[in-house]
């Protein structure tokens, strides 16, 4: 979804934004049924909407003002003419982003794990529920990750390293929904005695604690969980001997507006940066470097445009294989980037949903073979470049990973991590898949750091 990956890009190098996600067992309520906990949108009041407003709106209009001022009484149009834009631009993303979360301020995403019924149940506000049994759960997964963050506090805590430690729960098909996340390894080993007083699950240790601990209680099987109910956004339709499954992004004119103004900035500050160089070309050095900057600049940009924010999959199954045919929606580019990956059913291992760090959802395919791999081009690797790491996610076995769905969150209309699970059972269904019951003896023969 546009609209979170503008805001995961404002926010990306602000230690505001790494905070946002950071949880605490205070947060979570324990009763006789189980443990609970609540979560309400981070992005719609509070710190990230009071310092947007602060950063955006006040420095933007100063900074607008500024190249306003410039652009007219200026010489020289191009550079001022530019900031200007550039301010502007950036002031009104934020406004219809932040507008966008602030309608969705309603929401609230719950996880609760019922030791009553031995059902987790996942919910989020105008979605359907998502119920899995505990008895199949097969471990807990502690991995580490650190984030770079430039403060603009003081000068000790700028540029620092922000150290995160995430629980999750591994489902017995290696699908993992995340739990908590600690910032230190001693409310890190308190929120494993907290889970495991409800969940008596083994852990699995792939940060540097050395927490690994086989040890397990049975979980009863006391309930079957709810059927869940696909959403207006997800469809499904016959197609080349097959069935295609889609989940349908909620179009907006703000969101169009978005998708077509980033690209411009980009392109119009490398535009900009090379004409100041060019007016100085009677100093040869810079010509060193406008190869090398107009090369790395315009391949980011180029790679971010094409082929993430104007990407589009087909994901088409049938008993034999699954197809992801990629493509751009960028009409003189949709043939000639056109590119299709089939994956035998013999080389599917599982079908996955992960509910990760920094709220990502995905829908994932795990492969048990490499038979798939030698079929992999540039563009293949292209249109798999995203904004989320699932390397930590890959399991004991898995020879690859491979991320075919990504959902935004935090929105007021759209599918949900339900629509995910829902799609995870049809591609198992149209595949026939017999996906390998994964145990913690499994994940533990051969971690992978």
């Amino acid at each position: 979804m546009q609209e979170g990956f503008i805001l995961k890009l404002i926010f990306l190098e602000s230690s505001l934004f790494s905070g946002l996600f950071i949880m605490s067992l205070d947060s979570w309520t324990s009763g006789p049924d189980g443990i609970r906990k609540d979560i309400k949108n981070p992005y719609s009041s509070g710190c990230t909407f009071i310092i947007g407003i602060l950063a955006f709106g006040v420095f933007g209009s100063i900074a607008s003002l500024f190249f306003g001022v410039m652009f007219l009484t200026a010489e020289d149009k191009l550079f001022p003419g530019f900031g200007f834009f550039f301010c502007i631009s950036l002031v009104t993303i934020f406004i219809i982003t932040m507008r966008s979360y602030r309608k969705a301020s309603h929401i609230v995403k719950t996880i609760e794990i019922q030791t009553n019924t031995s059902l987790l149940s996942l919910r989020e506000t105008g979605k359907s529920d998502v119920e899995l049994s505990l008895s199949e759960f097969i471990s807990y997964l502690v991995l580490f990750r650190a984030e770079r963050s430039s403060s603009t506090g003081n000068s000790i805590n700028s540029n620092s390293t922000w150290k995160y430690w995430d629980i999750y729960l591994v489902y017995r098909d290696g699908s993992c929904i995340l739990l908590e996340t600690f910032r230190d390894g001693n409310s890190l080993k308190e929120g494993l005695e907290f889970f495991k007083t409800a969940l008596p699950l083994p852990v699995l240790d792939r940060s540097d604690l050395k927490l690994t601990n086989p040890e397990s209680k049975e979980i009863p099987y006391k309930q079957d969980p709810k059927k869940i109910e696909p959403s207006a956004w997800v469809k499904t339709e016959s197609k080349d001997q097959g069935t295609k499954i889609e989940i349908i992004e909620p179009k907006s004119i703000g969101k169009t507006f978005i998708t077509m103004l980033v690209p411009t900035l980009f392109y119009g500050a490398w535009f900009t940066v090379v004409n100041s160089f060019l007016e100085n070309s009677e100093n040869l050095i810079f010509l060193i470097f406008i190869v090398p900057f107009s090369v790395f600049f315009l391949g980011i940009t180029t790679v971010m445009t094409v082929f993430i924010l104007f990407r589009k999959t087909e994901v088409i199954a049938n008993s034999l294989e699954l197809k992801l045919r990629y493509s751009t929606r960028i009409p003189i580019l949709s043939s000639l980037l056109y590119k299709e990956r089939s994956i035998p059913l013999s080389s599917i291992r599982n079908v996955r949903t992960i509910r990760m760090e920094q709220d990502n959802q995905i829908l994932c395919v795990a492969l048990k073979s490499p038979n798939g791999l030698k079929q992999r081009t540039f563009l293949d690797l292209l249109y798999n470049v995203q904004g989320v790491n699932l390397s930590s996610k890959q399991l004991a076995g898995d020879a690859e990973l491979l991320g075919i769905i990504t959902l935004g969150s935090w929105l007021p209309k759209g599918p949900g991590y339900s629509d995910l699970v829902y799609a995870e059972n049809v591609l198992e269904s149209v595949l026939n898949l017999r996906e390998e019951s994964l145990t913690f003896s499994d994940l533990a023969s051969s971690p992978k750091k």
